[in-house]
């Protein structure tokens, strides 16, 4: 566990990873996170998030001056929040059925073979 975060721009990092929240996160960050996500939001380093990225609600999309993600991997599907979103854009997990899929009308991503990730935003991989 670190006791601060260590500044960013000269730390040597070349990708940050964000899975700070869960999907079911709700309300505004408090500290310590509050700080690590305007760290996170400030730094050129890119960064990937996973499933829905930090400070976004589930259902309604990012906030105003939110972080901004050069990668989203979402787990299972995508989320509503995701809807607008610019970056490279992946889907991993197999975690449901085709059956259950197809019970509550979900559209699941076309996986090939065994693969565990697709890339969804019409880039190539």
């Amino acid at each position: 566990v670190l006791e601060q975060l260590p500044d960013l721009q000269t730390a040597g990092f070349e990708l940050l990873m964000d899975a700070i929240f869960g999907f079911s996160f709700k309300g505004a960050p408090r500290a310590p996170f509050d700080s690590v996500l305007s760290a996170l939001k400030a730094t050129k380093i890119p960064i990937v998030s996973v499933d829905i990225p930090s400070g976004w609600a589930v259902d309604e999309g990012h906030p105003q001056d939110s972080l901004q993600p050069r990668m989203l991997v979402s787990l299972t599907c995508p989320k509503l929040c995701a809807k607008d979103y610019k970056g490279v854009h992946y889907v991993g997990g197999r975690f449901i059925s085709p059956a259950f899929a197809q019970a509550h009308g979900l559209v699941l991503a076309n996986y090939s073979g065994a693969e565990q990730c697709v890339r969804i935003d019409g880039g190539v991989a």
